[in-house]
């Protein structure tokens, strides 16, 4: 885009690492954000593909927002006068956006979904906190707890 459209001679060269410390970390914090939705609703006792549908019901609205959000911030920086800031915020934007739809809202439930109760090997990530176990009977509302 840099070079066909504005006529640059290349990009910089510290945008790949900008790029790549931005959107790892920033689309860490939403992958883990879903996982732990993916993870309680497991624990509630749905099926993985269930779990994964309720997951992105809850959390993803909270996902797309933070993704516009802080896409949008960034993407504000192709308004400066620096080829620098635009090109970062133009990639650091485009990055957050494939981060938080495609990975989180659409990537790590289908996967966790796919893979089922495998994917909280190793340990019990999917059983009830109770001890209970996956396929353990709900607690009554009146029961005391021990």
């Amino acid at each position: 885009m840099f070079q066909g459209l504005q006529g640059n001679p290349g990009v910089t060269f510290q945008l790949p690492i900008i790029l790549y410390l931005f959107v790892v970390a920033i689309g860490t914090d939403y992958n883990i954000l879903m996982i732990a939705r993916l993870r309680e609703e497991a624990r509630e006792g749905h099926e993985p593909h269930q779990a994964a549908a309720i997951g992105v019901e809850h959390a993803g609205p909270t996902v797309a927002a933070a993704g516009l959000i802080l896409a949008g911030t960034f993407g504000v920086l192709m308004l400066a006068p620096i080829s620098f800031l635009q090109q970062m915020g133009f990639a650091v934007a485009i990055g957050i956006v494939l981060s938080a739809f495609v990975m989180s809202m659409f990537f790590v439930p289908a996967l966790t979904g796919l893979i089922g109760h495998t994917a909280w090997w190793p340990g019990h990530g999917d059983e009830r906190r109770n001890g209970g176990g996956r396929h353990a009977e709900p607690e009554s509302v009146g029961e005391a707890q021990v």
